[in-house]
């Protein structure tokens, strides 16, 4: 698959899901941690997302901001297994604070995802996970079908 192919799958897979698991490294012990967030995949790879400011994740991206995320459609696992297909962002999470003329229009993107989300992170924190890879892996095929980024 080309480069644009693999972004159009993984954006058409995202868009229909209203959460994903953020991967990132505890603030206190070098752990990994875990959690579910709702978030947006942007058409150029960057995954938004927000946060209360003091959630875990939150304090854990402010400490060590390197983060995995991971889309998925694990519903159709009931009916179809062949069906399975993931994404995974690799990258460096960034919050996108309040005065950065970015803000605004990346909280609109998140609020026409998933309007609850925008509100949550409104009042809170605003990331955006710079990806250096996309991975999408379709239901059963060995392939990962990579996209590096710079």
């Amino acid at each position: 698959m080309e480069r644009e192919e693999i972004l159009i799958e993984a954006a058409a897979l995202a868009a229909g899901q209203p959460g994903g698991t953020l991967a990132t490294t505890h603030a206190e012990d070098g752990t990994p941690y875990v959690t579910f967030v709702l978030f947006h995949l942007r058409a150029n790879g960057e995954v938004l997302f927000g946060s209360n400011a003091r959630a875990q994740h939150a304090r854990n991206v402010a400490a060590t901001p390197e983060a995995s995320f991971l889309i998925d459609n694990r519903e159709v696992i009931r009916g179809d297994w062949t069906a399975f297909n993931r994404v995974v962002i690799e990258g460096r999470a960034l919050e996108v604070p309040p005065g950065d003329p970015r803000r605004e229009a990346l909280l609109a993107e998140l609020s026409g995802k998933n309007r609850m989300a925008a509100v949550f992170t409104d009042a809170g924190q605003l990331f955006c996970l710079r990806p250096r890879r996309l991975m999408l892996m379709k239901g059963f095929e060995a392939v990962r079908h990579t996209v590096e980024f710079q």
